[in-house]
């Protein structure tokens, strides 16, 4: 085990203050749900049209329920394509954030291009990660249906490779090195890597209950509110992920750069 001195507290308020001197780094991220909100209303809009047409010819749901089904599951493939596409989006902008958030760490502007242009390069070992994940995601939706522990192993296994995105983008690594990688620094520095977790958890917790307040009170401005929201949380997560990876692997032997 290695004994780590991090002012964990002060790392952590020093990435607020990071963040809010830095904003454009939330920019990548609500840009992409940006995006896929557009992607998102056109994959509705084909899913529906078809139950609208329905609808307008007289052939009432209910009526016809073979038919709206067929209708439904022919929109299947048009949304198991947008989320694919929806999550290799999103680790790409976080990729692009963490390659930026490195830059602020060490006391240069956030450089954005270059962000786009590492993560660009590590594309191939971003999907690799999403099939991964995508296998691990399946096996715990096979355990909360059998066991109910499917959720536990879940936040277990995203605290183990919290890691892992900094390693492939800041360490050069492949996606299954880099996951090596991060579960070494977790169980090295178990104490410090805990806490920056549920800093990142308790953030997106807070972030969650301002968007329902939007959503229930000023639903005008809900959607602007989770871009900029999601952009900032994300942002954050970047940040105390890229600086815990930087301070822990210089003291850690099997993963110092």
């Amino acid at each position: 085990m290695v004994n780590r001195q991090i002012d964990v507290m002060a790392e952590l308020q020093n990435a607020f203050s990071v963040l809010f001197k830095n904003w454009v780094l939330a920019v990548p991220t609500a840009v992409v749900y940006l995006i896929t909100a557009v992607l998102f209303f056109f994959v509705l809009a084909g899913a529906f049209a078809p139950l609208m047409a329905m609808s307008m010819g007289g052939a009432a749901m209910n009526q016809n329920p073979q038919a709206a089904m067929a209708a439904l599951a022919a929109a299947g493939p048009a949304f198991a394509i947008f989320f694919i596409v929806f999550i290799l989006l999103v680790l790409l902008a976080q990729a692009v954030v963490i390659g930026g958030a490195e830059h602020v760490w060490h006391g240069e502007p956030p450089d954005l291009a270059g962000g786009i242009s590492k993560a660009s390069s590590k594309l191939p070992q971003l999907i690799i990660l999403f099939f991964i994940a995508a296998v691990l995601s399946v096996i715990c939706g096979v355990l909360v249906l059998a066991l109910g522990l499917g959720v536990l192993l879940g936040i277990v296994l995203f605290f183990f490779f919290m890691y892992t995105l900094p390693a492939i983008v800041v360490g050069n690594e492949g996606a299954l090195q880099a996951m090596g990688t991060s579960a070494r620094l977790v169980r090295a520095n178990f104490g410090p890597s805990l806490m920056a977790f549920l800093a990142i958890f308790v953030v997106n917790l807070i972030a969650g209950f301002i968007l329902q307040i939007f959503v229930h009170m000023i639903p005008l401005l809900a959607v602007v509110a989770n871009l900029v929201i999601g952009g900032l949380t994300s942002a954050f997560a970047a940040l105390v992920i890229v600086r815990f990876y930087d301070l822990l692997r210089a003291s850690t032997p099997q993963v110092a750069p």
